[in-house]
C-alpha cells in the first residue's frame, strides 16, 4: 500500500461508508491525513471535473477507483512533489486496490487533467452552484436564506483552520508563553479577543507545545474560548456545564475561577475520558457526571447554565469537512427538536435570576435564533440578556441578532458560533 491507496480507502469508509474523518484518520501517516483532508474540501469541484474527464461513469462497486482519483487530482495541486511523482504514484496505488485493470484510465484522467486544469476548473465552477462553493446545493441553499454573506461563510470553510491556544492563566501570561514559543522556533500572534488567545502560525503536534503536557497551555479555538466571558461569571456561582464533554469550557470555567461549584454532564463515557484526562493535565477539578442531559434530575438549581447543545457543526467544516457529506438536510430539523427539549429541560434547571447560554457551532438559523425564538415565546419566565460586545465587536466577523451572536468562521481566526444569553426572570 502506499499514501494514495489508504486515502483512497478512507475517503472511501468517509463518503460511501459514513464514518468520521478523525476516527479514520487516527492510525494514519500526516501526508494521508493532509490528502484525506485536502480531498474532501474540495471533493465537489474535482467529483465535477473527473466526470467531464470519464468517457463514462465508474461503476458503483469501484467507487474507491473514483476516491483515488479525487486524491490524485488534490495531489498535483498541493503536494510539494512533482506533478508526474503524484501521477505515477496514483497508478501504483490502483494495483495495491486491485484494480490493475485501471492503470491506464488513471494514467490517461490525471494527465489530462494535467493539461487542461485551468480550463476544466473553470467549466466545472460555471456549471455547478456545489463544484462553484464546495459545499452540497441543499446547505448552500440554507445558508444564502440566511445570510447575504453566505459567501464569505462558504470561502472560509474550504480553507485550513488556524490552531488557536488556551493559555492557562492561573499557570503563565500570555506574553511569557509566546516568549516560551519563540525559545522552541514557534511564532504566534495574541488572540483577536481573549486575552487567553494565542493563534500559531501553523499547526503543530501538541507534543511540540511547551509545557502543554504540565498544563501551561490548551487548544481550542477562540470563538469557544469566548463563551467564558459570555457568561457573566462571578466567585461564588453554581454553574452546570451541561453536554460538557471533552471539556474546553469546563477547563476554561475552572481556569477563570478556579473554586467554582462546578458540575459538568456528558452522556457520552468515551468523550468523558478526555475530559477526565483534561482535568488531570490541568491540575484542576470538577464533579463530572456520565448522564444524559435529559436524565438529570439535580435537587439544586444552577446560577448559571453552558448548554453547549449537539449540532450540525456547520460553523466548524474547515476542521472538520467530511460534515459535508455526511450531513443530509433531513439532519437540521431533527438537531432543532433535540435542541428544542434540552434548552427546555436546562432552563427548568436555572435559579431564579439565571442566566442560561446557549450554545451552537452552527451558522444556521434553524438551529439558533429559530430554537431560541420558540422557546422564548413559549416560556413566560424567560427573557434574552443581551450579550456584551463591548470593546471586541470591531474584532470579531459577526452578525447579532434580536437573540443572540452569530459568529461567523474566518480565515485567520475564529471559526463559526452561535451564543444566546437567556435570562430566568425573578418572580
Amino acid at each position: 500500500m502506499n499514501d494514495y491507496s489508504i486515502s483512497a480507502l478512507v475517503l472511501q469508509d468517509v463518503v460511501k461508508g459514513g464514518k468520521s474523518l478523525d476516527k479514520c484518520l487516527e492510525k494514519q501517516t500526516p501526508i494521508v491525513s493532509q490528502i484525506c483532508f485536502g480531498s474532501l474540501r474540495n471533493y465537489f469541484l474535482y467529483s465535477k471535473i473527473i466526470e467531464k474527464l470519464l468517457r463514462k461513469p465508474i461503476n458503483k462497486k469501484h467507487s474507491d477507483l473514483f476516491n483515488l482519483l479525487i486524491a490524485g487530482l488534490y495531489s498535483i495541486d498541493n503536494l510539494k512533489k512533482p506533478a508526474h511523482a503524484c501521477v505515477n504514484e496514483s497508478v501504483e496505488a490502483g494495483s495495491f486496490l486491485g484494480k490493475s485493470w485501471a492503470k491506464n484510465l488513471i494514467n490517461a484522467v490525471l494527465r489530462n487533467y494535467l493539461r487542461k486544469k485551468t480550463v476544466l476548473t473553470e467549466a466545472a465552477k460555471q456549471a455547478s452552484l456545489e463544484a462553484e462553493t464546495n459545499h452540497p446545493e441543499w446547505l448552500v441553499s440554507l445558508m444564502k436564506k440566511d445570510w447575504e454573506n453566505w459567501r464569505y461563510v462558504v470561502d472560509a470553510n474550504n480553507k485550513k483552520g488556524p490552531m488557536t491556544l488556551r493559555i492557562n492563566q492561573q499557570r503563565i501570561t500570555r506574553l511569557d508563553y509566546q516568549k516560551m514559543l519563540e525559545a522552541t522556533q514557534i511564532q504566534s500572534k495574541a488572540g483577536l479577543f481573549c486575552e487567553e488567545a494565542l493563534t500559531l502560525d501553523e499547526a503543530r503536534n501538541v507534543d511540540m507545545l511547551p509545557g502543554f503536557a504540565e498544563g501551561l497551555v490548551s487548544v481550542q479555538d477562540e470563538g469557544a474560548q469566548i463563551a467564558v466571558s459570555f457568561m457573566n461569571l462571578s466567585p461564588g456561582l453554581k454553574i452546570l456545564d451541561a453536554c460538557a464533554a471533552p471539556g474546553g469550557k469546563t477547563c476554561h470555567i475552572l481556569e477563570t475561577y478556579p473554586d467554582s461549584d462546578l458540575i459538568s454532564v456528558d452522556k457520552s463515557g468515551e468523550r468523558l475520558r478526555l475530559l477526565h484526562d483534561n482535568l488531570k493535565r490541568l491540575s484542576l477539578n470538577a464533579k463530572i457526571l456520565n448522564s444524559d442531559l435529559e436524565d438529570f434530575e439535580p435537587k439544586q438549581k444552577f446560577d448559571r447554565i453552558l448548554l453547549d447543545a449537539p449540532c450540525s457543526a456547520t460553523g466548524v467544516i474547515r476542521r472538520h469537512p467530511d460534515i459535508k457529506l455526511l450531513r443530509n438536510p433531513d439532519d437540521i430539523g431533527k438537531l432543532a427538536i433535540q435542541q428544542e427539549k434540552l434548552i427546555e429541560h436546562s432552563f427548568n434547571l436555572l435559579a431564579e435570576g439565571g442566566e442560561l447560554l446557549y450554545v451552537t457551532c452552527s451558522v444556521l438559523k434553524m438551529e439558533n435564533d429559530s430554537v431560541v425564538k420558540k422557546f422564548i415565546s413559549e416560556n413566560s419566565d424567560a427573557e434574552i440578556k443581551k450579550i456584551n460586545l463591548l470593546n471586541i465587536s470591531g474584532k470579531l466577523q459577526f452578525s447579532r441578532t434580536k437573540l443572540g451572536v452569530q459568529l461567523f468562521p474566518t480565515p485567520e481566526y475564529h471559526d463559526g458560533f452561535y451564543y444566546s444569553s437567556i435570562l430566568r426572570k425573578p418572580k
